[in-house]
């Protein structure tokens, strides 16, 4: 048996008898799949790379919404700051976000631990690897907990002590599922595939034919019928030659179409998977195959709506939970803002403007803020909202109706 380990995997020893998934491998002759080995494969670092740093990307602000009905930037907030632009004063709002929601997307959730002062007010935020935390308990309060690994050993956290989005939740509320393993067949087969074509280079073997002789050949007749070859018959310039044999040899030429293996279709097949478990459109993964003019951008929405919003709305929801106190849950909540990304082109945006202008919902400053422009100065009628001088209200029919037709009898 331990022959047999040595030549299949490399060692001598077997994994450990509590190591299901070493044994898998092992027994399977495979890679174990996890999120370090999941991010080698192209397509699904390209979809994490992608929503994480959409994600990092998109500007979120603290509102402050007194009346229920009004909303407006809490600028004065500490949390606006550090949710906007500086967790802590080694990481900038990008980075911080775009590690957190690539370990979002990779593992069973993202952590970070909240720094409070003596009154309670959060003053940094900081990312926790998913990798490091040992799972969410329960108290003996009822209250829950992590336990994270550090260089100093470990550290419990309380709640109200870190920021938690869990990932997708199926058969327990306090554990969420593995994406990685839920997927586990779809990204091992896209890694097998990479493997096989890795090998198949790797290797070099690559002949485009062999000849056939009836009886063997002496060594001195090896070596000049090989020479002969390679002086006449290799490299371009001697392309298309007829082959001259002697002795009864017989040239068979070696079939090298890789369409045949399906190797090639097997990874495209791979990547539009891959895309169907983050939520990404294929053009977005650079597979253009089934992509047009007149799709893409309606797909490049369809993103926005089915990965980034729901995406948002987990992270919001959850600092709205986690960092603010019960009091300040009746006036602040978080938001991103998300119109950037929905912008069409130029002609798109101005019949949006303009319908917006002329019904009276958008005045001239908000078109200038969604363009990221200053607004008017001030008495120049920027911040007033007009209508359309045509529209009157049903009731003021009669009072407009020209005398013209009033006298014809047209209307009574």
């Amino acid at each position: 048996m331990a022959e047999t380990t040595a030549i299949k995997n490399g060692t001598a020893a077997l994994p450990s008898i509590e190591n299901d998934a070493a044994w898998a491998a092992f027994l399977g002759g495979g890679e174990t799949m996890d999120s370090m080995t999941a991010l080698k494969i192209g397509a699904v670092f390209r979809c994490v790379d992608l929503i994480s740093k959409t994600m990092a990307s998109l500007p979120l602000h603290l509102f402050e919404s007194a009346d229920g009905k009004r909303k407006d930037k809490a600028r004065e907030h500490p949390l606006y700051s550090l949710v906007y632009a500086l967790p802590n004063e080694y990481t900038t709002a990008y980075e911080f976000w775009q590690m957190f929601v690539a370990n979002m997307l990779l593992t069973r959730g993202g952590f970070a631990k909240i720094e409070r002062d003596n009154r309670g007010n959060v003053t940094a935020l900081w990312n926790i690897p998913t990798a490091n935390v040992a799972g969410v308990y329960e108290t003996k309060r009822g209250g829950r907990c992590i336990t994270v690994a550090t260089s100093e050993g470990g550290e419990t956290l309380l709640a109200g002590e870190y920021l938690y989005v869990p990932n997708f939740r199926f058969t327990s509320d306090r554990s969420p599922s593995d994406p990685i393993a839920l997927a586990g067949k779809i990204l091992g087969m896209a890694n097998d595939v990479n493997s096989l074509s890795a090998s198949a280079f790797k290797s070099g073997v690559n002949p485009g034919g062999f000849l056939e002789t009836p009886s063997g050949l002496s060594d001195k007749a090896y070596a000049r019928l090989s020479e002969d070859f390679q002086k006449k018959y290799a490299g371009v310039q001697n392309a298309g030659k007829f082959i001259i044999l002697e002795e009864g040899a017989k040239a068979q030429l070696v079939d090298r179409d890789l369409e045949k293996t399906q190797a090639l279709a097997a990874r495209k097949f791979a990547v539009t998977e891959i895309c169907r478990v983050f939520g990404v459109p294929p053009h977005l993964c650079m597979d253009l195959e089934h992509a047009t003019f007149t799709n893409i951008e309606q797909q490049s929405l369809e993103f926005v709506r089915d990965c980034v919003n729901p995406t948002s709305v987990r992270i919001e929801q959850a600092m709205y939970r986690d960092l603010l106190t019960p009091r300040e849950r009746r006036r602040y909540f978080f938001k991103f803002n998300t119109n950037g990304l929905l912008r069409g082109d130029t002609a798109a945006r101005v019949a949006y403007y303009n319908a917006g202008r002329q019904n009276g919902w958008l005045n001239a400053d908000d078109i200038r803020a969604l363009e990221d422009m200053n607004p008017l100065p001030e008495g120049q009628g920027g911040e007033l909202y007009i209508v359309n001088g045509n529209m009157i209200s049903l009731a003021n029919v009669p009072i407009n109706i020209p005398k013209g037709a009033k006298k014809g009898g047209a209307i009574t």
